[in-house]
């Protein structure tokens, strides 16, 4: 009897042990747990406090969050962010802190774009960009800002779209002539082309539009177009663009008139009488059209409006005119109709390469940054977001932060 006895109590005594044992473990495991659950909240916080400390001028300027600072810089305020929050937390044991932000470079352009999108988005929801507008009123188009050439070599180098290829910008404009259905594409309102492109012209200033005077460059939408380092150069790349789109437009309206066409030949058979008739027509032809593309930038320039395709009506040039390169001034049409100079310069845009057009928003960023704020402003020591990994009482912790 006194056996069974002793068995029963050591039998309740292994299983309150493994009861108790059981118990602390569960102690420790919802313990551990929620010193875990804390940390990871803290450590997130944390590490939205960093990305909290993005440039304010450029956000409040263009709409882009960009944080600057070495992996190493980054790691120790994301470490003393953390020290601050468990200071009173005396069986926490920070072990590592690392954060990166090489995946959230500003080289890579698709995340600038992505917040160019998300800057654009909002301000459509919230009614803050106006209709397109005319440029300036008629004859009063002019941006009073001087032309400027950018000579710092050193701001010169590190331009981020240095390392980018480029197309001709004539021969984009060429593309344009030879596609013109395409033409209305580019004003089909939210498309993300269309806010990419509109963000560039309502941010920057061009040959028609002062934005801000603090801004380095007169010609600004001009040099994502042009990529030259001077006022004047940017605004003669777009001016032959013009021209080059202009031409063959205007060139295949002369040979669909039969007025023109008439006129032409008539001219051509004065001059060189017989069979040279007809290639002294396309010469006269070629040098109408050209004259009139000429006139058309000028047009532009001034304020108005220059179609994409011309009927009687907006025709600005006689043939003698043409012929005898005698101008008094700009032709104006009898009817003024189509699309004014920021609208062919959103035509342009829409046919760029998307890439290079991103990455000159921040080689516009950068020099106007330098000049205003920072005179060492650099685009490359700043990052669109970071990756932390951070080591706690042998735990491991990752997360990713981005704008």
């Amino acid at each position: 009897m006194k056996s069974k006895r002793g068995s029963s109590a050591v039998f309740i005594m292994v299983i309150l042990a493994a009861l108790v044992s059981i118990t602390l473990a569960l102690i420790y495991g919802v313990r551990a747990e929620a010193l875990r659950s804390r940390m990871d909240g803290i450590i997130s916080l944390a590490g939205d406090s960093l990305m909290s400390e993005f440039d304010i001028d450029i956000q409040k300027e263009y709409g882009i969050f960009l944080l600057k600072g070495s992996d190493r810089e980054l790691g120790k305020k994301l470490r003393r962010y953390i020290e601050y929050s468990t200071k009173d937390m005396g069986d926490v044991e920070l072990e590592s802190v690392k954060v990166s932000g090489s995946r959230f470079s500003t080289v890579n352009v698709d995340l600038i774009r992505d917040q160019i999108l998300e800057y654009m988005k909002l301000a459509y929801a919230e009614d803050r960009l106006d209709t397109l507008t005319e440029d300036a009123a008629e004859g009063s188009a002019e941006n009073a800002m001087e032309n400027r050439t950018l000579r710092h070599g050193p701001t010169a180098a590190s331009l981020p779209s240095s390392s980018v290829p480029d197309e001709s910008l004539t021969a984009v404009a060429r593309s344009i002539a030879d596609n013109i259905k395409e033409a209305d594409k580019a004003f089909v309102e939210g498309t993300e082309r269309y806010m990419i492109n509109r963000y560039i012209t309502d941010t920057f200033n061009s040959r028609t539009r002062a934005v801000s005077k603090e801004h380095f460059f007169r010609n600004e939408v001009e040099y994502i177009l042009g990529g030259e380092l001077s006022d004047r150069k940017n605004e003669k790349r777009v001016e032959m663009a013009l021209k080059a789109m202009r031409f063959p437009l205007n060139l295949a309206h002369i040979y669909s008139d039969a007025e023109k066409r008439a006129q032409t030949l008539a001219m051509a058979e004065l001059l060189t009488p017989g069979a040279a008739a007809p290639a002294t027509q396309a010469v006269l032809a070629s040098t109408w059209a050209y004259a009139e593309a000429d006139n058309d930038v000028e047009l532009l320039w001034q304020g108005h409006k220059v179609p994409l395709t011309k009927d009687r009506s907006t025709w600005a040039m006689d043939l003698d005119s043409a012929v005898e390169g005698i101008m008094g001034g700009t032709a104006i049409p009898a009817e003024e109709k189509g699309y004014d100079y920021g609208q062919y310069l959103q035509l342009l845009l829409f046919f760029k390469d998307e890439n290079m057009k991103i990455s000159r928003i921040l080689d516009l960023i950068q020099i106007n940054a330098r000049m205003s704020q920072d005179g060492d402003f650099l685009m490359n020591e700043h990052w669109v977001g970071v990756a932390v990994q951070v080591r706690v009482n042998g735990a491991d912790y990752g997360y990713e932060k981005r704008y």
